[in-house]
């Protein structure tokens, strides 16, 4: 290796710091391979983080339009993605939820048809939930406590529960 950036070789170049590039630059990386990560968006710092949503310029990526925040809306024929964007991709983001979908998202015409989506992610499901560690919020916030309510409401209240979060709470 040489001091040199433009004279470094790598043997695997991974797009993208988020879950995936993260996670694939990681299991690379610990079997003795060389890898690059490469990430289009900005290193966020805590006190870069909005407070709310409504403080569009460090909520929103739209740089003609002066803002410089964690999400980005890219628009697509037919349909749009509301996703972030910065260092770490999705986990900037994610809140540290991890809800696994119900069967109905498995059984979705708009898929089930190109596999068994249910057998073939469960598996990934598992080892997300063992390396993140898992837990009940112990907590209704208001927020939560709203949703709760909306849910009555919309004739789902049974479905309502505490979400399943990345966080140690004791």
């Amino acid at each position: 290796m040489t001091d040199n950036a433009n004279d470094q070789v790598y043997d695997y170049v991974i797009i993208g710091s988020g879950f995936g590039g993260s996670v694939s630059a990681m299991r690379l990386t610990e079997k003795g391979y060389r890898v690059l990560v490469l990430e289009r968006g900005k290193r966020f710092r805590d006190e870069d983080f909005p407070k709310t949503n409504w403080n569009v310029f460090n909520y929103l990526w739209a740089p003609v339009a002066r803002c410089f925040g964690i999400m980005q809306l890219s628009l697509f024929r037919g349909f749009f993605v509301f996703h972030s964007s910065g260092v770490g991709g999705g986990s900037l983001v994610y809140a540290g939820v991890l809800m696994e979908p119900d069967e109905s998202f498995f059984n979705s015409p708009a898929w089930s048809h190109f596999g068994d989506w249910k057998s073939i992610l469960t598996p990934h499901y598992c080892t997300a939930r063992y390396m993140l560690g898992v837990s009940k919020n112990p907590k209704l916030w208001p927020a939560d406590e709203a949703l709760k309510i909306v849910a009555k409401d919309l004739g789902y209240g049974d479905t309502f529960q505490a979400t399943d979060v990345g966080v140690f709470f004791n």
